[in-house]
């Protein structure tokens, strides 16, 4: 190729860069670029309300997930399995396939990534509700009202699926529902039997006006004894799971270490 022809090639995609430039900067300023991915945002997560409510996604704890990292993994995932496929082969049928192979995909990627995320939720609401159960009987014991209470809670706690229920329940009343509906919903969306248990002692505290302190911290130490009986299987497994990395990588390199001595001599043994 002559310096003309590259010139026919080169000026043509620099406009173009040049163009995407302006345009991206155009973009950022007259900002719509934000408004945009405010969009796309508002739309994944209406789409996702859709999903549940249809019962389609039907996990454990789907009704905390509020990460949108499950559709940006099956959108990718959907983009570079048809782009890969459409430059291996350039026909409408092959396209057709490529398109019909991403979205399949995709959706195994979606469907994996949204049921680890609602298994991710509930183990968040497992860990911390100990936590949240002592400080929620500190407070009672201290004079505080079970609403006040329950506000400092909300705040003394990690951001997480806990404190977004705790914080829906606390504001149910400002928001014209009552608390008793508040924690009905609430149950509904976290499958967890610790947390139904807590919710029930919250109840009994808003019908019968009975102290609620005891129970709480009962309930709490409970929970950290079942915590510590999980962490002790969890360390049994682990001597199990490494015996895989250790039969196959670790010991064959230790036993070639060892015998590489003994094996060099007898090789040149055997080559005398």
């Amino acid at each position: 190729m002559t310096i003309a022809d590259y010139a026919i090639i080169a000026i043509p995609l620099l406009a173009g860069f040049l163009i995407l430039i302006r345009f991206l900067d155009w973009a950022v300023r007259s900002r719509l670029a934000p408004m945009l991915a405010k969009n796309l945002l508002d739309l994944h997560k209406k789409a996702n309300r859709k999903l549940i409510e249809k019962e389609i996604l039907r996990f454990p704890g789907i009704h905390m997930v509020e990460s949108l990292t499950a559709w940006w993994a099956g959108e990718l995932t959907f983009l570079a399995t048809a782009i890969i496929l459409l430059f291996m082969k350039n026909d409408p049928l092959h396209a057709l396939l490529s398109f019909f192979l991403g979205a399949v995909l995709g959706g195994i990627v979606f469907f994996l990534s949204t049921r680890d995320e609602a298994r991710k939720q509930v183990e968040a609401v497992r860990s911390t509700l100990p936590v949240a159960s002592f400080l929620f009987s500190l407070m009672l014991e201290a004079g505080m009202g079970s609403s006040a209470a329950l506000q400092e809670v909300v705040r003394a706690l990690p951001k997480g699926p806990l404190a977004r229920e705790l914080q829906e329940i606390s504001n149910s009343r400002m928001l014209g529902v009552s608390r008793a509906e508040a924690i009905e919903r609430s149950r509904g969306r976290v499958p967890q039997d610790d947390y139904r248990a807590f919710l029930n002692l919250m109840q009994q505290g808003e019908r019968l006006g009975v102290a609620l302190s005891k129970g709480l911290r009962e309930l709490s130490s409970r929970m950290m004894e079942s915590q510590g009986h999980r962490a002790e299987t969890h360390a049994q497994k682990a001597a199990v799971k490494l015996l895989f990395p250790l039969v196959i990588f670790i010991f064959p390199s230790v036993f070639l270490i060892i015998l590489s001595p003994v094996i060099l001599n007898l090789w040149e043994l055997l080559g005398r």
